[in-house]
């Protein structure tokens, strides 16, 4: 069973795993604690998912949703990525491949579908931000 939760935002205990959606976290250094800023944690499958907005928890549910994903491969010859390995790595490439195995993966898209609909009732958790293509960089 997955455990979901909301937490005020500490920088010390919520990373930012994803590198989508920063509008929470922009309003949050401009207006220190006047606005309330809840991260979403959802713990399945021994993994921690921490989401900072709602568009992140679609764009993650999309990811699972596919039973087929393309290449993780970067066009690296096209574009000046620098870096190495770790820093070029997008978001969904950096999660345990054991959440995609097929009895995994179910488990996983209910939990994240529960989180979802917890989440969209937060205060400030919708910021709005257009959503970006799952494979874009």
């Amino acid at each position: 069973m997955a455990n979901i939760r909301l937490e005020e935002f500490d920088a010390l205990r919520h990373p930012h795993p994803m590198y989508v959606d920063h509008a929470q976290s922009d309003r949050k250094s401009r207006t220190g604690t006047l606005v309330p800023y809840k991260v979403c944690l959802v713990d399945v499958c021994g993994f921690e998912f921490i989401f900072h907005s709602v568009m992140e928890i679609e764009l993650c549910l999309e990811y699972y949703r596919r039973p087929h994903h393309p290449s993780s491969r970067l066009p690296v010859e096209t574009g000046n990525y620098g870096g190495d390995h770790g820093e070029t790595q997008r978001w969904f490439e950096k999660l345990p491949n054991y959440l995609l195995e097929k009895s995994k993966r179910p488990k996983v898209v209910s939990a994240l579908e529960r989180a979802l609909a917890r989440y969209r009732q937060q205060e400030g958790a919708d910021t709005g931000t257009a959503k970006p293509s799952l494979y874009g960089w």
